[in-house]
């Protein structure tokens, strides 16, 4: 067992003989090896045929809806002893998103990892205007949407719209300074997602929707928004009924509404 600052780790077959230590104690049963030692050190082939740990360790694998495959071995209990919701809400979800993060990278966490997770996953005190970002999730989301939607950068966009300009950014700065369009980094790099344009000019129903939203919703934010079924037009996307400019509008003045509540 490991143990620190009020938190304890256990492997399952640690945690089952503890509590069957426990029980042992409350019905006035005398362990020889009572006493925090039980914990640190494996089971014999005896302890384990114990009826009371067998027990034990069935509801635990029942517990966690382990397979047939698994054993109680293969688990791990975390145990926090903390009045500190936060802490305890904050660890949970660190714990909850590790199995995939780990699944995702393929390597071990190092100590900066592990102190990335916990900035990623910390829960906003109360309050404060600051927003969670869940990497994993979001960073996906991102990859989604470029590989469905395609986006210009500042000189692509000064082709598009034909402007001769030696200064290849200085139309789409125009025109996003203007409120008439928005725009997604991605690597370092500006771009602005094609569906905002017609023949190469910014749609005017898009302008609209960034002066309800603009100041509310960064610049991902409001893509994802575009680009997801709508409860006000009927689950449809915004960017699929781009030509029906009031209805879009309207959608986005609620969403303001929502923000503003």
């Amino acid at each position: 067992m490991a143990a620190t600052n009020g938190l304890r780790v256990y492997d399952g077959a640690e945690f089952a003989h503890a509590l069957q230590v426990e029980m042992d104690s409350a019905s006035g049963e005398k362990t020889p090896d009572a006493g925090g030692r039980l914990l640190k050190r494996k089971l014999t082939g005896k302890q384990r045929a114990s009826s009371i740990a067998a027990k034990l360790r069935r509801a635990m694998a029942n517990a966690m809806h382990s397979t047939p495959e698994t054993d109680v071995d293969d688990m791990m209990v975390l145990l926090v002893d903390t009045p500190n919701l936060a802490v305890r809400e904050t660890i949970r979800d660190i714990v909850e998103h590790v199995p995939a993060i780990m699944e995702a990278r393929q390597s071990k966490l190092t100590d900066d990892a592990i102190d990335a997770l916990v900035s990623v996953y910390m829960r906003t005190p109360p309050n404060a205007e600051v927003e969670r970002l869940l990497y994993d999730s979001n960073a996906k989301a991102r990859a989604r949407f470029f590989g469905e939607w395609p986006s210009f950068t500042s000189k692509d966009l000064a082709d598009v719209a034909g402007h001769g300009s030696k200064n290849k950014s200085m139309t789409a700065s125009r025109w996003k300074m203007k409120g008439k369009v928005f725009s997604i980094r991605h690597g370092g790099v500006e771009y602005f997602p094609a569906f905002q344009f017609e023949e190469g000019q910014p749609i005017e129903t898009v302008a609209k929707v960034l002066a309800l939203l603009g100041e509310k919703k960064s610049g991902w934010q409001l893509a994802f928004w575009f680009t997801s079924p709508n409860g006000w037009l009927a689950g449809k996307r915004p960017v699929d009924v781009l030509k029906d400019g009031d209805a879009v509008v309207s959608a986005a003045a609620r969403e303001a509404e929502n923000i503003a509540g």
